[in-house]
Formats: structure tokens, sequence, C-alpha cells
């Protein structure tokens, strides 16, 4: 089982590597065989081509993306549950929207599933 902390770390990499744009660096965070299903209820992607194609859409989608940690993740095992804030910035206007996104890990650490719990009918303007 992987250690929590461990878990804790890969979580905020794969926010800042995200945020920052670090395409390859993000990805270095899923295992080769993992699976991503954003949102919850769309067609699930596995491996590091179709998980990269995901990065490729989003990002082309806006001007740039934060995600900013809201509160610390749960870990429980190998598996973790976390909320943050999208942020994207769309036409120079920033934008905030809530998700939950829920992940198990291998024993490095390594993402093995994502589902990401967000309804975009909740976006809304940017408090700040």
């Amino acid at each position: 089982m992987p250690d929590a902390d461990v878990i804790r770390t890969t979580i905020a990499d794969y926010l800042a590597r995200f945020t920052a744009g670090d395409r390859e660096g993000w990805l270095d965070l899923w295992a080769p065989d993992a699976t991503l299903e954003d949102p919850v209820g769309s067609p699930v992607r596995t491996g590091r081509t179709s998980i990269g194609e995901f990065w490729d859409q989003g990002h082309a989608s806006a001007d740039a993306i934060e995600l900013r940690p809201a509160g610390a993740p749960l870990v429980i095992g190998s598996d973790a549950a976390f909320s943050f804030d999208v942020r994207p910035t769309i036409g120079g206007a920033a934008y905030h929207l809530p998700c939950i996104d829920v992940m198990t890990f291998d024993e490095a650490g390594k993402i093995t599933s994502q589902r990401a719990f967000v309804d975009f009918s909740m976006m809304v303007p940017a408090p700040d």
C-alpha cells in the first residue's frame, strides 16, 4: 500500500503541474494503464496517450487554468478524495468551478484511476 504522504505529494504535484502547464510532468504522475473519467459519466480514457489528449483538450479550451486546493486530501489506504477549485481564464475573464476528484494509487504513488465530480453548469465568474 502506498504511503499517505506520498499520495498527498502526488496530489499536490497533480494540481501544481496542471496549473503550471507542465504536460509531461503531469502525465508522469500517472501509471501506464491508468484510467481517467472526467467528468464522471463521460467515456473513460485509458493510458498516457488518451489522458494526454484530455490535457490537450482542456488546455485548448482556456487561456490558462489554475487548480486551487480547497482543503486537505482525505487518504485511506490507496484511495484519496480531494476538492479543489478550477479557475479557467477564458477570453481574459476568470471563472470559478468547484470540483471533487477521487483517485486510486499504486505502490509507487502513481495515479491508477481518477474520477472527477464536476458540474459545468456551476461555473461562475471568479470572485477575486
